[in-house]
């Protein structure tokens, strides 16, 4: 038995080293591109690795399926959790960790996570091991037309000795985008990793990674711009400046990530791990402010022929000429310049500045050898500081800092200060303006985890217990709401939330595992979704509680030396949703604060997946999926008048019931053929389909008040209504892949093409309007919609990678 297990670990130790340094993020066949012969036995020590947990669904349809949104299993993307050695982290850190040499383990679903909290949507637990990469340095280049155009990575890893082991890692984009105008990348990402073992299993580790990056945005339009310009990636967020392009929609980003990490064992079965992790850094995303001055956004509905029914504007949108179809910059200037010093327009920042600590202590105890027992507990706290900054003045010299909406109020026009400690404040460029908040979450967790196994039987019981705390803190007055109406800290809201989690699974053999799980759990809301107005109103949503969460799984796998089979039934409810946003209320002439509460909604359908090698060079991926999503309960909308709290609409009924939940496919199938040939010669082709596809519904339309009174006819009812349905989208691509290997090094390139038929129509995703259009036949008013609006997915692209690992 020894040496059986000695010769496993050596055959499995090249692969975890070539794991070490993954492919580009859009080449995910780098582990594949040389066959290894599968080791087969029917030990009994095998019933583990057929319990270990698969994600065989996710690796093959992350990047076959068609470029369409993919909320999995629709549920919300807040609903996966990503954790760095039990520390929750951001989606901007994962290229550096893959590259600093962080094993990524996936999670489906409910499937058990050793040491970490129960998440409905699943999870992606990152942790370095001790191994040692058996070729430590990496490099490559990168070629796209999608988002940036070249790109660059190196990795190195080093252990100088008595103990201690450096890992760097840097990745760099920049370009624009060739298909999208005004799309563009310019980031950056650095990392270093070093850690020292001392003593007897003493580990201490320290990461820092520094993620600066500038990305010019594309927005979302409707139908009838797309159709006018005959571009279905026409993007309204640019226009031209001095003969340049210039994107309105900016996003800047450094946000850099410190960790810190200490492992030891207490005893010979009892061992602790200590993490401290910091993420600090401004987030800013800018777009264009007008001041008693038409909107500058070229595809308002008040621009577009379908409503000024204009002969001359239909023409010069058909024509493509800027002036219409764009933002025109030299215009705005212009007109700066001519109004005397005060801006007409400007471009402002929406300023994000982040402050977020976590610290996690975990407990791993082996009571026998099948009971193992994980305990610990976390505590957080994340303050964000939100507020505008002028970045550009387009030519003008000032703006006064008052609430411009308000000036033609006949109410409340002389209640203008945004900030009555600083009345009539001249802002230049760089100075802050318009408000300024915090909003801080403080949390702490109690968790303990039970992990049984014997041979067959396999048991994981988990439960987490909290206790968190929100609250927000103005720095401004406002003169509508002045002291701490706006100003100081608001009242703090407690929430005490929890998950439970229980997994069981049978081994029948070897090969063939059986595993059930269910959940229930309850979290806290989104800070920023507990109040009505958190810009300059410190009032609190109404009774708020936590979202609640109940799940099932029901999993099967298969493995064998032809067949890798896995196969998911799953039902995910979730209740008491909250949601808070402001927007113009058309109907009721007035800006508005609106809070949805109760939302409901249920996902349940199965997945399945497939690997089958038809031969020692040819395997054939299958997968699959099934099921709804949808919304079962009906909201109530709470609408608020923005300029005094006054209700417009309280305890509304939506008719949100059977609604179908928004970029969700319910329908997906994937079909791959891979070839591995001699000499490091490999190519691939796939097929992708999603269907039963809809836009995001807006609850607000299906109220009373929206529907009821505009929907006066049957026609117009049905159009506040009912939910549109997308067009199933279908994919088809290919990629072709060269490896040339060298004593202790490998070159590879490879070339990947996305929808090779070049399809252009697919709609990426679409959202209902919350605005409602007035029209005026004769004396009478009716009332309807306005137009979704859509974003289209990337035409024929490919990704061109050479790299090198030595």
């Amino acid at each position: 038995m020894l040496k059986r297990c000695c010769v496993l670990l050596f055959l499995l130790l090249p692969c975890a080293a070539a794991a070490q340094y993954p492919g580009d993020e859009y080449y995910p066949y780098a582990e594949r591109e040389e066959r290894r012969e599968l080791l087969t036995t029917d030990s009994a020590i095998f019933y583990r690795a057929v319990q270990s947990p698969s994600d065989l669904y996710g690796l093959r349809t992350d990047f076959n399926l068609p470029q369409v949104a993919l909320r999995r299993r629709g549920l919300d993307y807040t609903l996966e959790r990503t954790s760095l050695m039990g520390v929750a982290v951001s989606y901007r850190y994962l290229t550096a960790l893959r590259l600093l040499g962080a094993e990524e383990q996936r999670y489906a679903g409910l499937a058990a996570a050793p040491g970490e909290p129960c998440a409905a949507g699943g999870m992606r637990a990152f942790r370095f091991s001790d191994g040692e990469p058996l070729q430590p340095f990496l490099a490559s280049v990168r070629f796209t037309d999608r988002n940036y155009l070249v790109g660059a990575k190196a990795a190195v890893s080093a252990s100088p000795g008595d103990g201690w082991r450096i890992s760097a890692a840097l990745d760099a984009r920049t370009g624009r985008d060739m298909h999208v105008e005004g799309v563009f990348t310019n980031a950056v990402t650095a990392g270093l990793r070093v850690a020292r073992r001392f003593g007897e299993g003493h580990e201490l580790s320290v990461l820092c990674i520094v993620p600066p990056s500038v990305r010019g945005t594309r927005l979302s339009s409707s139908e009838e711009a797309f159709t006018l310009t005959g571009d279905r990636l026409y993007n309204p967020a640019w226009g031209w400046q001095d003969g340049r392009v210039r994107n309105s929609r900016v996003r800047r980003e450094t946000v850099p990530l410190a960790l810190a990490a200490y492992a030891v064992p207490l005893s010979a079965s009892t061992s602790l791990t200590a993490a401290l992790a910091a993420e600090a850094g401004v987030a800013k995303y800018s777009m264009l402010d007008w001041y008693d001055a038409r909107t500058p956004m070229p595809d308002n509905y008040r621009y577009l022929p379908g409503y000024t029914g204009d002969r001359e504007t239909e023409q010069a949108w058909l024509a493509g000429d800027p002036r219409y179809t764009q933002i025109d910059w030299d215009e705005l200037i212009r007109q700066n310049r001519m109004a005397g010093g005060h801006a007409v327009y400007a471009l402002e920042d929406r300023a994000e500045r982040l402050c977020n600590l976590a610290f996690d202590v975990s407990f791993a105890t082996d009571v026998d050898a099948r009971l193992t027992l994980r305990y610990g507990v976390s505590l957080r706290r994340e303050n964000t500081r939100s507020y505008k900054q002028m970045r550009d003045l387009l030519g003008a010299g000032y703006v006064t800092d008052i609430d411009r909406f308000l000036i033609d109020d006949d109410t409340y026009s002389n209640k203008l200060q945004n900030d009555l400690r600083h009345p009539g404040r001249t802002i230049r460029e760089g100075d802050r303006f318009g408000y300024d908040y915090a909003l801080t979450q403080r949390g702490a967790a109690l968790r303990l985890q039970a992990d049984y196994r014997s041979d067959r039987f396999r048991a994981d019981l988990s439960a987490v217990l909290g206790s968190d705390a929100v609250s927000r803190r103005g720095y401004y007055e406002k003169e509508l709401f002045p002291g701490g109406q706006s100003c100081g800290p608001s009242r703090v809201v407690r929430f005490t939330p929890y998950a439970f989690k229980v997994v069981a699974g049978w081994a029948f053999s070897p090969r063939r595992y059986l595993e059930i799980a269910a959940a229930a759990a309850a979290r806290t809301p989104r800070a920023g979704d507990l109040f009505f107005q958190p810009l300059y109103n410190n009032r609190t949503v109404d009774n708020p509680v936590p979202e609640r969460i109940y799940a099932a799984q029901l999993n099967y796998r298969l493995t064998g030396p032809v067949v890798d089979f896995q196969a998911t039934l799953f039902a995910v409810t979730t209740l008491d949703g909250i949601e808070t946003r402001p927007y113009y209320d058309d109907m009721a002439s007035v800006y508005c604060d609106m809070a949805v509460t109760g939302v409901g909604r249920m996902s349940c359908g199965a997945e399945a997946a497939a690997d089958i090698r038809l031969s020692y060079r040819w395997q054939l991926s299958l997968a699959a999926s099934a099921g709804r999503y949808k919304y079962i309960r009906d909201p109530r909308v709470t609408v608020l008048s923005d300029v005094d709290n006054s209700a417009v609409d309280v305890q509304a009924v939506s008719r949100m019931g059977g609604c179908q939940t928004g970029g969700a496919p319910q329908l997906t199938a994937l079909a791959e053929i891979a070839w591995f040939g001699p000499k490091g010669w490999g190519c691939r082709a796939s097929a992708g389909y999603a269907g039963r596809r809809y836009v995001e519904p807006m609850p607000l339309r299906r109220t009373d008040r929206i529907a009821g009174q505009g929907g006066i006819t049957r026609e117009f009812f049905d159009a506040f209504t009912r939910q549109e349905r997308l067009p199933d989208a279908f994919t088809l691509d290919a990629a072709l892949f060269k490896s040339f290997r060298f004593e202790r090094s490998r070159l590879t390139a490879s070339l990947m093409l996305r929808n090779l038929t070049g399809e252009a129509d697919t709609v990426y995703g679409g959202y209902e309007s919350l605005r409602v259009r007035r029209i005026r036949p004769g004396d009478d008013t009716l009332y309807a919609p306005h137009a979704s609006r859509y974003t289209y997915a990337w035409p024929r692209s490919f990704y061109l990678t050479i790299s090198y690992r030595f």
